[in-house]
């Protein structure tokens, strides 16, 4: 910030809510005030005081009434609060969230509220400068304090127990659709608590079959009533948050027995995810991790079924912007990044096949978080 010479940080989305105060905010309508001196302020809808007081660290929580009847419309409490907060205080250069293009949700996924801060902060600070610090809030997410690192472990070790019952419940007759319910069901019941996780949520998504599956590149998979017949493919998408921490894994299993090409194209998959896992430490590109995995794959004469990248990073949301693992990938890894490594094979009529962890760049080289078995059937 003081490099940046801002003398606050007016933060609305979520993920830098948590990033600075410590708590994912329950609907996405509160406030961060982060100065450069003193002790951050956090404007909170009245009826989640408990959750906030329970999670922040060090902020002074100031209330207002939200959901009631007789409360004022929220945009205007906001702004007659920071002006309040802002009284008596040189604030010539306000930082905010300018550039959104993907939001990482509130624990209410059902429905995000989309902050238009600019307009919020126009109102407000009508003679200061308005600071797009989005670049700067990205560099800080970046490398993970030790902090951070704890509560992601927890994310990952959360999202084995997805990972445990997917094994479980692969079978002839099973639809993609009972598959992904089976998986969110054992995270939220049995994850709720573990270390003490307070609000847990899982997104399951799983393709069946060799169409399903063999177009599993795609940005999500789509769940669907289709039971799954002998020797198809079952591929597993899955997200988990944790508190506002994220946890990315990827699993494949046949139902009943696989072919021969089917266990070599998954031993494929498999020695090309751990070859990239084994090229990462700091000091390397992304693109060198990229070629780890690509290279495995190429010499088995299956490039072409290879479409996408072979890591992204994450943690404050399901996908982050850097690192990227990607063949022109620039990206230096430094320790304290964390990064998906997701190499896939798609082709079908065998089926889609990708194998994904979630990996930290430490001082000796790399750690897979919550480390699960890979295993086709």
């Amino acid at each position: 910030m003081e490099a940046e010479r801002l003398d606050v940080l007016i933060l609305r989305l979520p993920e830098n809510v948590l990033l600075l105060s410590g708590y994912w905010p329950m609907i996405g309508a509160g406030v961060l005030a982060f100065p450069l001196e003193g002790n951050s302020v956090f404007v909170n809808p009245h009826c989640y005081e408990s959750e906030a007081n329970l999670s922040l660290w060090d902020s002074e929580v100031v209330n207002y009434s939200y959901g009631v009847l007789g409360a004022t419309e929220q945009s205007l409490a906001l702004r007659q609060i920071l002006a309040e907060i802002a009284r008596g205080r040189s604030w010539r250069r306000i930082g905010y969230e300018g550039a959104i293009k993907i939001v990482a949700p509130s624990w209410n996924t059902a429905e995000l509220l989309v902050p238009q801060s600019r307009d919020l902060l126009d109102a407000v600070f009508n003679n200061a400068e308005l600071f797009d610090a989005s670049a700067l809030l990205e560099s800080q997410r970046l490398r993970k304090t030790a902090y951070e690192v704890g509560k992601l472990r927890t994310a990952s070790e959360i999202s084995s127990i997805g990972l445990e019952a997917f094994q479980k419940w692969v079978s002839v007759g099973i639809s993609g659709v009972r598959l992904a319910a089976e998986v969110e069901r054992e995270i939220m019941a049995l994850g709720t608590g573990y270390k003490g996780a307070i609000r847990v949520r899982a997104f399951a998504q799983v393709a069946v079959g060799p169409d399903e599956s063999a177009v599993g590149y795609r940005p999500n998979e789509v769940s669907t009533t289709r039971p799954l017949n002998d020797g198809d493919i079952a591929l597993l998408e899955l997200g988990v948050v944790v508190d506002g921490y994220w946890a990315d894994r990827t699993r494949v299993r046949v139902a009943g027995k696989p072919t021969d090409e089917q266990l070599r194209i998954f031993d494929v998959v498999r020695n090309a995810q751990r070859a990239a896992v084994g090229a990462i430490r700091s000091g390397v590109t992304g693109a060198q991790v990229d070629a780890a995995a690509r290279q495995v794959i190429g010499q088995e004469g299956l490039a072409e079924f290879f479409p996408h990248i072979t890591g992204h990073g994450l943690g404050f949301r399901y996908h982050e912007s850097a690192p990227i693992l990607s063949p022109d990938s620039t990206e230096i890894l430094e320790e304290g990044m964390l990064t998906s490594v997701e190499p896939g094979v798609y082709r079908k009529p065998f089926g889609g096949f990708r194998l994904e962890d979630d990996v930290l760049v430490t001082a000796r080289g790399a750690e897979v978080l919550g480390a699960f078995p890979m295993a086709l059937s």
